[in-house]
């Protein structure tokens, strides 16, 4: 089967050019409470052991360094579930202590938010980013296998009361949630978010394909949605036909790929991010660090520059260029990795 971005490939160049590149996304960990089942298979993963995670004087230098040498001004911290990392407190508060630092975010799936958002505010973070697919507990907990959507409710509230800004990541899936588009989008008629909704990609093991039906190992059918993967995929344009009337908005707060409108009459922002049926790898303005200390070019693809082994010299300055470099000029129909480890 042909996934829809290789019926009608993007052929611009990818910007490869260190220059270009706004964002740093630093992955702190790989692991997560939830089980969701486009991210990983039921059973879960092998989590990495947590010696080969960095530390926070190293996740420290490589931010330094985006910072002073390439001018790289936003950092979003990720997971796994960013939440989890012992001193995630702790490590805000340094990373905002740098100068340089714009705009400081993270994103996380909102278990704990509900204790966490006032002191993260407090330490210095500017956003946070909650990913929620179901406004339905019984289906939210099907999708995330362990997820309690209170408590995510809660943290979100928790989160607008500290005076963070809110985004919402929704992972669009058809026979999963297709029914909530326009709940979710009416969230923001009166609350100062930005939901977002972004279509479903295959990654990693919960994306893999058997060798003669196609079918899944992972996430459509950990969901309740149907096992292949043309049957989950649901593009923008239908997305946006279940939500009904848009109108422009103004670009929304961070440097991401998201395209945003409004609810005629609304407070907040609905933005759309379709790398899958429309990639912008073109307009790509961002690397990603790994737990383990891998700079990556690329969600889908390699493109990987291992920066341990120069964390004692702290050399990285060079390493950033070579990682830019093998951006690829449209991503590939399936990623290598685990969203876990990447950050997304």
């Amino acid at each position: 089967m042909r996934l829809p971005l290789l019926d009608t490939p993007n052929t611009d160049t990818g910007p490869r050019s260190i220059a270009a590149v706004r964002m740093l996304r630093v992955s702190v960990t790989d692991r997560c409470n939830f089980r969701c089942g486009y991210c990983m298979p039921a059973d879960g993963v092998r989590w990495l052991p947590k010696n080969e995670l960095l530390d926070f004087e190293e996740i420290e230098t490589v931010v330094r360094t985006a910072v002073d040498a390439h001018g790289i001004d936003h950092v979003k911290l990720t997971g796994g579930e960013p939440t989890l990392r012992p001193g995630i407190i702790e490590l805000v508060s340094r990373l905002r202590r740098v100068p340089g630092i714009t705009d400081l975010s993270m994103t996380t799936n909102g278990f704990a938010l509900a204790d966490l958002a006032e002191p993260l505010r407090a330490a210095g973070l500017d956003r946070i980013t909650v990913s929620i697919d179901s406004l339905d507990p019984e289906k939210f907990r099907r999708i995330t296998r362990t997820g309690d959507l209170s408590k995510v409710r809660a943290g979100i509230d928790a989160a607008l009361m500290a005076g963070l800004r809110v985004k919402l990541n929704v992972v669009a899936m058809r026979g999963v949630n297709d029914d909530e588009f326009a709940d979710f989008a009416e969230l923001t008629r009166s609350t100062p978010m930005t939901v977002r909704f972004i279509e479903y990609m295959p990654l990693g093991d919960s994306a893999f394909y058997d060798g003669a039906g196609m079918d899944e190992i992972g996430p459509a059918g950990g969901c309740g949605a149907p096992r292949n993967y043309g049957d989950v995929f649901i593009a923008e344009g239908d997305i946006r036909a279940r939500i009904g009337d848009l109108e422009p908005a103004d670009p929304d707060a961070g440097v991401g790929p998201a395209i945003v409108w409004r609810l005629p009459g609304g407070i907040g922002k609905v933005g759309f991010i379709s790398a899958m049926s429309a990639p912008f790898c073109s307009t790509c303005n961002r690397l990603r660090l790994t737990a383990t200390g891998v700079l990556r070019s690329c969600l889908f693809d390699g493109g990987e520059v291992d920066l341990r082994p120069l964390l004692p010299t702290r050399d990285l300055a060079d390493a950033f260029v070579e990682c830019v470099a093998m951006k690829p000029d449209t991503h590939s129909q399936r990623g290598n990795e685990q969203m876990s480890r990447i950050g997304g």
